[in-house]
């Protein structure tokens, strides 16, 4: 009898194999094997690799398994070497500015306040019929205003970019300044129009949907939500193909819950509850507290987060005729703790923990799991004011399944941002700091240094850990021809990370909202030579000079032969940042510049084991 190969088998166990393949390098080398192999891995083989290594990170249905393969497995590269280039962004370039429609050369920011903007930040993506194809929509508000940019990529390593503003006539710093917002996703047939909707609350009480439109028409339909002239404090938007509704919170204990429909002039809320002080105080006194945030877990929860309490997590179920007035269950930020009393009898214990809480996001689903936890929001993330990080569920009879929570800094969270079930990324209160978790615990998670051979390799393998960067320059003082440099300067030296956004947990790019500004992180390596061209192409510093001005003449609105932009060569506007490990004993790194870190290599200089060649150890 002939010995059975793997050509003999049938898709069903090759699938069974290709989930146990560790990384890409070796179902590149399975195809490698025969033809037959070949057709299985071009047919099932990625989509069984990209869906188990890659099982919260991936789109359900890519254009292309390979491509997104290829995305997700150099993205998680980046990630783990803390390859990414910082960048401020404004509006640029090709702008028009509503109400009128105007086209105007120069954005002038917010003036007037004492201390900066504080943004408010929302993006989607859209992927077309080929992964290549996208369109990146991102928005911020700078004060009274809201700013939207518009990203084309066509799969060329080139981009085109165009920015919106909208800011009412009658606004004043301060007072009607931004406090939430969110893009609404288009429908099929409003792609086509260019028009771009959007959420808008405000400090002074107005909380509306703006449909700002595409080319010189000026008029900016507008939805007003009902609020009572209260102060919108927070919401949150769930936005489903067959409905979308908005839950928010105006003034410091009224909850209401909206549906959202642009083609009405005015919406009342469907429900309004108001969370007493008899709900939040528990007996504690206090005038400080309120709720803090709204977060829609699903079509069915809501989760609000109050303080300071020893119950700061309140849920309420949602109906069909509303909000429920009464929480459904409180989560307290420590499970009860049993221990032996002096008579051997068993007693709860007395300690508990009152804090405020800020951030609330559900848990992204994932492809690899089954059950209703994967799609809704049964399992949460909290940021607290005491600067640790929850991990929340609802099925359980646990307050707190597990934290995270960083030795060497315990200023309160202000942003949550989870990649999936791999990385979560938290804002804190204070030094600009943006924390990194590393959350992978599966046996089947990616790491790409399984693909290094320690043999023949000089790249070293550096075990996992969390870490803090710090999203303010030290670079712009050497760099007098950037362009930021006297926004930089203008800037506070000590902020907050109050929002964090990225289109996709598949995409390359996080925006961060600082005190007066906000920062764009891309995660790649400048010295890669062969990057994803999905996104970018490779640097080199011959090109970099050519590429710069021709970004710069794009940027402010000259015509040239190509008026797109290559992204990973604007090496003049690319910040360099500190960044050390959350251990005892840990090290400051500093990030190189582009041309540092070309010449570095070019010198055979030795470069941090494990990281990016733009770190190097110490403050000089």
């Amino acid at each position: 009898m002939a010995p059975t190969t793997l050509t003999d088998l049938p898709p069903e166990l090759l699938d069974h194999i290709t989930a146990y393949l560790p990384t890409a390098r070796s179902l590149v080398t399975l195809g490698k094997t025969n033809k037959s192999l070949h057709a299985y891995v071009e047919k099932d083989g990625w989509r069984t690799f990209t869906r188990t290594r890659f099982s919260s990170l991936s789109p359900v249905s890519p254009p292309s398994y390979r491509d997104a393969a290829r995305t997700l497995a150099s993205l998680s590269k980046a990630w783990d070497r803390r390859a990414f280039l910082a960048r401020y962004i404004e509006p640029g370039g090709d702008l028009r500015t509503y109400p009128g429609g105007r086209h105007i050369n120069h954005w002038k920011r917010p003036k007037g306040q004492t201390i900066g903007f504080i943004p408010q930040l929302d993006v989607f993506e859209d992927i077309g019929m080929r992964w290549q194809d996208r369109k990146e929509v991102m928005a911020f508000s700078a004060g009274a205003e809201v700013c939207v940019r518009t990203t084309k990529r066509r799969g060329d390593r080139q981009e085109s970019v165009h920015w919106m503003t909208y800011r009412p006539l009658s606004a004043y710093e301060g007072r009607d300044d931004v406090t939430t917002l969110h893009l609404l996703r288009p429908s099929e047939h409003e792609k086509e129009d260019g028009r771009q909707r959007l959420i808008s609350g405000t400090a002074n009480g107005d909380l509306w949907i703006l449909t700002i439109p595409e080319g010189k028409s000026g008029d900016v339909p507008t939805t007003y939500f009902t609020t009572q002239g209260q102060a919108v404090r927070s919401s949150s938007l769930l936005q489903q193909s067959n409905h979308c509704f908005m839950a928010a919170n105006t003034g410091d204990f009224q909850i209401s819950l909206y549906p959202v429909d642009p083609d009405v002039p005015k919406i009342a809320p469907l429900s309004s509850i108001d969370i007493s002080m008899s709900q939040t105080n528990r007996g504690h006194q206090g005038t400080n507290r309120r709720v803090w945030s709204t977060q829609l877990l699903s079509t069915s929860h809501l989760a609000v987060g109050i303080g300071p309490s020893a119950e700061p997590i309140h849920i309420y179920a949602i109906t069909p005729s509303g909000i429920e007035k009464t929480p459904t269950r409180k989560f307290k930020l420590q499970n009860e703790l049993q221990q032996l009393a002096a008579d051997g009898t068993r007693s709860n214990s007395d300690q508990k923990s009152s804090s405020a809480i800020y951030p609330i996001v559900p848990l992204p689903p994932s492809l690899a799991g089954t059950g209703s936890s994967n799609s809704d929001g049964t399992v949460f993330l909290s940021g607290a004011y005491d600067g640790i990080i929850r991990l929340h569920d609802l099925r359980s009879n646990h307050d707190v399944e597990t934290s995270y929570s960083d030795p060497t800094d315990d200023n309160a969270i202000y942003a949550l941002l989870p990649r999936g079930r791999e990385t979560l990324v938290a804002g804190a209160s204070r030094h600009s700091l943006l924390k990194v978790f590393d959350m992978r615990m599966g046996a089947k998670c990616y790491y790409y240094q399984d693909s290094i051979d320690s043999a023949s390799s000089t790249e070293g393998k550096r075990k996992p850990n969390d870490w803090n960067a710090f999203l303010k320059p030290h670079n712009t003082a050497s760099n007098p021809g950037a362009r930021y440099d006297t926004w930089a300067m203008r800037r506070s030296h000590e902020s907050s990370v109050y929002s964090l956004a990225s289109p996709s947990s598949c995409c390359p790019y996080i925006y961060a909202g600082l005190e007066n500004a906000v920062v764009e992180l891309s995660f790649t390596s400048i010295l890669d030579q062969h990057p994803d061209p999905t996104f970018f192409s490779p640097w080199h510093p011959a090109r970099s000079a050519g590429a710069s001005q021709q970004y710069q003449d794009h940027r402010n609105g000259h015509r040239s032969r190509q008026p797109v932009i290559d992204d990973n060569c604007r090496g003049r506007e690319v910040l360099g940042f500190a960044m050390y490990d959350q251990t005892p004993d840990t090290k400051l790194c500093k990030q190189r510049s582009l041309w540092e870190t070309w010449q570095s290599r070019a010198c055979g200089l030795q470069f941090v084991e494990g990281l990016d060649e733009r770190w190097r150890v110490g403050s000089v």
